[in-house]
């Protein structure tokens, strides 16, 4: 058919297909986990199929979503953001995708997020099914487990933020249903038994292994198989060996080739610097990790003796830096200190790494010898908890599930008990019990016997010969299970002698391993390694568990080995501070404003706040029907803290008597006098034989001769005064526990000043540093006393 005039003459445009006009779809995400060092690109395309599964069909309608979500996640990391938050917004958004499409409901849309979050909603139903006292053994086979509360307030949040990236009024949705409540359960720290024995074994590792690594580096040295390291275990010590090699079984995941071993030498030489690091700085995770090259060494100005080392860290989420102090104050018998470590640390680091400014102090070594991107702390904590034998003091709580354990392996039947998650995304029990091999039930039943009796005591169990012998039951339903060593020492430990029966079924067993033993001249022992071809050996080590049998027993950690974290040792040491409640609670008490007891208080020392909280125990005890509550509160002011002198009587004092203050801002006329306590300062002059004046600055909270003065200086003197007993406490964590009663009582004090005066007082400390008169000295004193 013959074209018009009009379309013959008419210039269309030619659409021409070329590739290069295609914009690809790309959905990546920056992802960061507490693994990797840096953020890499995660692809979620297969979210735009059902249930997240990219097997699935695809839903086009997705698209535009998921598209601003990913553009919103860059967005995020590129305003200074961490990175390590989107990863866990995605995992919300993935598994609420996975059980909307299992409900048959559109995730994008109101009435997806309502089933999920709403009033009658899935998170409510997982909530109800939470218990918080029973443990996972104690389930059974398809149990459902739930979550808290807390957990469920943390989900909504991140969800409702994950579906505002997707463009989606989500915040409007959250007002067609009740919030969730709930506190987090605190971090518990450590108590000073097992900050003890943490800090003595975590710090031996290290200073064994760190100058043998340095000098063979140095030195241009081949290292041996393994170095020895001696352990002390209070009765005894116990030689272990750390093997060098950083040669893995396995490639793993690595498209590169590499993989890491966390039980090499070095690797656990840098596991246990960074839980020395969080003893001596209480930093979080994410800062100590971030510490990085150069670590300069100050030298005090007023006592060349004391140096010290500033570490900073940058935090990204409250885009700030943030920093610690360490000092070569001395932390333990050896004499090791925060500036010897660090200078250790820092040697290690800059030897195996680039040392360049800005790279990261702590790091992990690959298969091949060079700088890992990934810094794996969970793999090495498993293996530091296992070599040093860091034994949770509750261990004794998972007694009913080894018993059950040795007993199904006695019966050569394996327990496998692990969660599960079903399509709903509901988290449920699976625990099977299944026949195994002979050499898999002897080597189960043995080592559940090995966990059963250290359950019972700390002794070492290693070298120990049968048969053992029974006392009779004692007056408090205990009995005495007595045995020898191999070198001719005798132990016994302590059992309830309901689980005589126990022991003696343990004893059994070993009597028929020893029985099957082709000569008789083998030793018969409790607990051995080998076959009944073989002489019985010992295990290596001091714990015959491996790094991995904790994990397929579904025991957690601090269940029976300690858990290694950087939040309990924040805990330990004082240097988190308190929640908001925490600070309520205790504004509640106190009557104080909250930017005074953030001021003063929130360091979160739980001996401290044990002390401040004693004090508002004592004001509440006096309250009744003739005292009112400020005089209750003067009362204990009298009783715990210092007069304060007005700045007029002050000046009179001044002009009348030429009054000076001590180095702790307090005045006083250098007679002790201590109501119904101790005076230490007449001991002194009666040893010394003369008379001098008191000098023991941290008593004067119990002196009635000392009087706080309202005045620039003076309290300048005294917030200094404070600051450096504080410092002393974090470095000195064994401290006495009169040293926290003292930092409470002066705080107390500094209450009294006028608000001017504390202004211009903090001021000075926050300008020029503490008094030139008050130094780490003064401290030392309330420390030793």
């Amino acid at each position: 058919m013959a074209k018009s005039p009009l379309a013959k003459n008419s210039k269309t445009v030619k659409y021409v297909r070329n590739s290069k006009n295609v914009v690809p779809l790309h959905f990546t995400i920056p992802y960061k986990n507490n693994i990797l060092r840096k953020a890499t690109e995660f692809d979620i395309s297969h979210l735009l199929h059902l249930a997240a599964n990219s097997n699935n069909v695809k839903i086009d309608s997705r698209i535009p979503f998921l598209r601003s979500f990913c553009k919103n996640a860059y967005q995020y990391v590129d305003n200074g953001r961490s990175a390590a938050t989107v990863p866990k917004l995605y995992d919300t958004l993935r598994a609420f995708i996975s059980f909307c499409d299992a409900v048959n409901v559109d995730p994008f849309s109101e009435a997806g997020y309502l089933t999920y979050a709403g009033n009658d909603g899935e998170l409510r139903h997982r909530v109800k099914m939470y218990h918080p006292s029973k443990r996972l053994w104690e389930a059974s086979h398809g149990d459902e487990l739930g979550i808290q509360e807390s957990s469920a307030c943390q989900i909504t949040s991140a969800l409702r933020t994950a579906l505002s990236w997707c463009r989606l009024p989500a915040d409007t949705w959250a007002t067609h249903h009740r919030g969730f409540s709930g506190e987090n359960t605190p971090y518990k720290g450590y108590s000073d038994a097992e900050e003890e024995m943490l800090v003595a074994r975590l710090s031996e590792l290290f200073f064994t292994l760190a100058p043998q690594l340095i000098a063979a580096k140095k030195e241009n040295l081949v290292l041996p198989n393994e170095l020895p390291v001696v352990i002390d275990l209070g009765d005894h010590q116990e030689i272990i060996s750390i093997k060098t090699s950083l040669t893995t079984q396995t490639h793993g995941m690595s498209k590169t080739g590499t993989s890491v071993k966390p039980a090499a030498a070095f690797n656990m030489a840098m596991g246990a610097a960074y839980h020395l690091m969080c003893f001596f700085t209480s930093l979080n995770d994410g800062d100590i990790q971030s510490i990085a090259h150069p670590v300069t060494i100050h030298t005090d100005e007023r006592d060349k003796s004391l140096k010290v080392v500033k570490v900073s860290s940058f935090k990204a989420r409250a885009n700030k830096e943030v920093d610690a102090v360490l000092t070569n104050q001395s932390f333990d018998v050896d004499k090791r200190d925060g500036v010897k470590f660090i200078k250790t640390l820092e040697t290690l680091s800059a030897l195996y790494g680039s040392g360049e400014e800005g790279s990261e102090l702590l790091f992990t070594l690959n298969n091949q010898g060079e700088k890992s991107s990934s810094f794996n702390l969970k793999e090495i904590n498993k293996h530091l908890v296992v070599e040093l034998s860091l034994l949770s003091p509750t261990r004794a709580s998972c007694l009913p599930w080894f018993k059950e354990l040795f007993y199904s392996y006695r019966n050569q039947h394996v327990i496998e008990l692990k969660k599960e998650t079903n399509t709903l995304g509901r988290t449920v029990v699976s625990k099977v019990t299944r026949p195994c091999t002979k050499a898999v039930a002897t080597g189960g039943a043995t080592n559940a016997a090995y966990c059963i009796l250290s359950c019972y005591t700390n002794l070492p169990l290693k070298g120990i010969l049968l048969p053992l012998t029974y006392s009779d039951k004692d007056a408090n339903g205990n009995i005495n299970v007595s045995f020898k060593y191999r070198n001719g020492e005798s132990h016994h430990l302590s059992v309830p002698a309901a689980d005589k029966a126990l022991i003696k079924d343990i004893e059994q067993f070993a009597t028929e391993l020893a029985d099957k033993q082709d000569s008789k001249s083998y030793e018969r022992l409790l607990l051995k390694r080998g076959g009944q071809k073989n002489a019985p050996k010992d295990w290596d080590g001091i714990s015959p568990i491996s790094s991995n049998q904790m994990k397929t027993w579904s025991i957690k950690t601090n269940e029976y080995f300690i858990s290694l974290q950087s939040s309990r040792w924040r805990e330990m040491t004082s240097n988190h501070v308190y929640s908001v409640s925490g600070a309520g609670g205790v504004q509640s008490l106190l009557q104080n404003l909250l930017q005074t007891i953030d001021k003063h208080y929130a360091n979160g020392d739980p001996r401290l706040n044990k002390t401040i909280v004693s004090q508002a125990l004592q004001v509440m005890e006096l309250l009744d029907e003739n005292t009112c509550l400020e005089q209750a509160k003067e009362i204990v002011v009298a009783k715990i803290g210092i007069t304060m002198l007005t700045h007029d009587e002050w000046k009179k004092k001044q002009e009348e008597e030429r009054a000076k203050t001590n180095p702790n801002g307090i005045h006083c006329n250098g007679q002790q006098s201590i109501a119904d306590g101790k005076n230490t300062q007449r001991e002194t002059n009666n040893a010394m034989k003369l008379q001098l004046p008191c000098a023991e600055y941290d008593m004067c909270h119990k002196c009635q001769s000392a009087k706080a003065v309202n005045e620039t200086q003076s309290i300048y003197k005294l917030i200094s005064f404070i600051d450096v007993l504080k410092e002393a406490v974090n470095l000195y964590p064994n401290a006495q526990e009169e040293v926290h009663e003292r930092i409470a009582a002066f705080e107390v004090t500094l209450d009294g000043a006028s608000k001017d005066v504390y202004d211009n007082a903090m001021s000075l400390f926050n300008r020029n540093g503490r008094h030139p008169r008050v130094t780490i000295d003064h401290a030392i004193l309330a420390l030793h006393r």
